[in-house]
């Protein structure tokens, strides 16, 4: 008796998924229209963009095609990362004699590219100090300023774009460096 009742909506059920397949037999739903194919006629120039105003001059385009951007004020990559000579070679000088304290490693990532030369935000240390750092992953080492960062031990290091590009290292990646204090 209990097998009947459960039969019942079943079939109910399987009634209406059989009849949602069927072409609207209950004209409730309206069928959208047929879209059309889209036109065949149309020639190479009707599909390539279309020219930019011919209000533009050459003062306004540095690449064909794009406008100036308006200066901001910020500071570019390019800019940041340019260096004097004097600075790389100081930035590459082999450590002199002194003794060095080995502060530890730390993951570094590019820092403010507003702040030019070559130096190392980090929480390793407590006040500004002379240091060296070195790319583990290469071996390439660079003299530069340790810079104290507010953040705990193990929170990473920041480090400029200037030391960034003398190590080898993109500007993307996160580097694991050995820091060294004199």
């Amino acid at each position: 008796m209990t097998q009947k009742y459960h039969i019942i909506p079943l079939m109910i059920v399987l009634s209406f998924a059989v009849s949602a397949c069927a072409k609207n037999p209950l004209s409730i739903l309206k069928r959208p229209a047929q879209v059309s194919a889209a036109p065949t006629n149309l020639s190479d120039a009707d599909l390539r963009p279309q020219p930019r105003p011919d209000d533009l001059t050459g003062d306004d385009l540095t690449v064909p095609g794009r406008r100036k951007v308006a200066n901001t004020g910020q500071t570019t990559v390019a800019a940041a990362s340019q260096v004097t000579v004097a600075e790389l070679e100081q930035a590459k000088a082999k450590p002199v004699g002194r003794p060095e304290r080995n502060l530890g490693k730390t993951i570094a990532s590019l820092g403010l590219i507003d702040e030019t030369g070559f130096w190392l935000r980090t929480p390793l240390v407590s006040s500004e100090a002379n240091g060296r750092v070195v790319f583990l992953k290469t071996g390439t080492a660079i003299n530069l300023t340790l810079i104290p960062n507010a953040g705990a031990k193990g929170s990473g290091s920041q480090i400029s774009i200037a030391a960034m590009k003398v190590l080898g290292i993109s500007i993307v990646d996160l580097a694991e460096l050995q820091v060294f204090m004199r």
